[in-house]
């Protein structure tokens, strides 16, 4: 079983070409045993676009053997204890990959003792007991119907593939309606600790699936003769997962191919306690979320899968605020900031310093201000006059003016008739 400490992280990463940005660095903050990544910046600056190159470079060796990349250069350099060797590759036609990846692991020692530069395909090659997931930002679950159990083996060839992701989330019921079948045999041979352990998944899964909806589910029934679940909540309501809404399904989706994973790896150790390490790339995982869910989608999976590293890219200050040891880097200014500073932020202050808006308000906002500003330069020296038209803005949208600015408003106005009676 690998450990944390002997897992290759993403260290860094340097983007020769994002489309909208070419040849930068995004260094990770030395979070031990490993960082994750929040990508922010406006539309257009690179995100999801560099989500899909780290996902080819781990995929690299399914590409023909005319775009497998050329070795053409190699520097060995000595710091301190460690041997680093810098390659420089050319893949037929193009001029670099997209993004090159870094890991926490500089290197490894093949069996004829060669030191060389781990390249990301082989985590695949290598790591074989890992978790990795790439969620595009465009996420439905599409259901498979399920007539029966299937072989376990199907979901096991499936984990390191490249439509791994795909094959998951629309097949988790197929996988839950075997681990059901799974757990009534084992109820007959008696194997009690194989029906405890089934048990223990499925009380997760029902917890989990509380905190996202916000409210008890009280238990999860399967139908043998349907192949069917029904969700029982507190309320009283009957749910199956093809029903729920939508922002329930965004989240579902990601839930259960890690759940899944998951539970697969333990099998193979045989160690259900085990937590796998690996790398999850999503893409604005505040899709269809409300503001709740996308303070708690991140915090979730990280206490779940404590040893994976999550890459984001988001347009959320949600997202960004939730969880500690995040490196966040801005595509936009290409600045860099750790968790720490923005845990505890307000939304507003996140949405001037990451997302480029020109200060905290609405556009609405803006334009009372505006009405604001211009009465006080028209009736600088007339406080009742100046008094009458601040009260009228006041009147005419109270609907709109956030706390903050219906303070700042009736203090305006409470100075202008304090500045009356004095001149009375």
């Amino acid at each position: 079983m690998i450990k944390p400490e002997e897992f290759p992280y993403i260290k860094s990463l340097y983007v020769n070409d994002c489309y909208a940005y070419k040849k930068f660095n995004i260094e990770l903050h030395d979070y031990k045993p490993f960082s994750h990544l929040i990508l922010t910046g406006k539309n257009g600056s690179g995100k999801s676009t560099i989500l899909s190159a780290i996902d080819r470079r781990f995929f690299f060796e399914d590409r023909p053997e005319s775009e497998r990349p050329k070795l053409i250069a190699s520097t060995v350099v000595a710091e301190k204890e460690v041997i680093r060797i810098n390659e420089t590759t050319v893949p037929p036609g193009k001029i670099l990959f997209q993004v090159e990846i870094n890991f926490t692991i500089p290197h490894n020692i093949n069996k004829n003792g060669e030191i060389r530069a781990i390249m990301p395909q082989e985590i695949f090659n290598h790591y074989h007991i890992k978790v990795y997931s790439y969620f595009k930002a465009r996420r439905w679950i599409s259901i498979q119907e399920v007539d029966g159990p299937s072989k376990e083996l199907d979901f096991v060839d499936k984990l390191n593939s490249k439509d791994s992701t795909n094959y998951f989330t629309s097949a988790f019921k197929q996988y839950l309606v075997n681990k059901k079948i799974d757990q009534a045999f084992a109820q007959i041979d008696q194997r009690i600790e194989q029906v405890k352990t089934t048990e223990a998944f499925f009380k997760t899964l029902r917890e989990k699936l509380s905190e996202v909806f916000g409210i008890k589910i009280d238990s999860i029934e399967f139908d043998h003769k349907s192949y069917e679940f029904y969700l029982h909540l507190e309320d009283g309501r009957r749910l199956t997962f093809d029903i729920l809404p939508e922002g329930f399904s965004a989240v579902l989706t990601i839930l259960m191919d890690l759940f899944m994973r998951v539970d697969l790896i333990r099998k193979q150790v045989n160690d259900y306690s085990y937590d796998p390490c690996g790398i999850v790339l999503i893409d604005e995982p505040e899709a269809h979320l409300h503001l709740q869910l996308q303070e708690q989608i991140l915090p979730l999976l990280i206490d779940l899968f404590p040893n994976i590293q999550f890459i984001a890219a988001t347009h959320s200050p949600a997202v960004i605020a939730s969880i500690k040891n995040a490196t966040i880097f801005d595509l936009t200014t290409k600045e860099t900031r750790i968790s720490e500073d923005a845990v505890g932020r307000s939304y507003s202050d996140l949405m001037m310093s990451h997302f480029g808006l020109n200060n905290e308000y609405s556009k609405a906002a803006d334009d009372i201000i505006l009405q604001v500003n211009s009465v006080l330069n028209t009736f600088g020296n007339k406080p009742e006059e100046m008094k009458a038209a601040l009260q009228k803005i006041y009147d005419e949208n109270s609907a709109y003016l956030s706390p903050t600015l219906k303070v700042e408003l009736e203090l305006l106005i409470a100075q202008q008739e304090a500045q009356q009676i004095a001149h009375q």
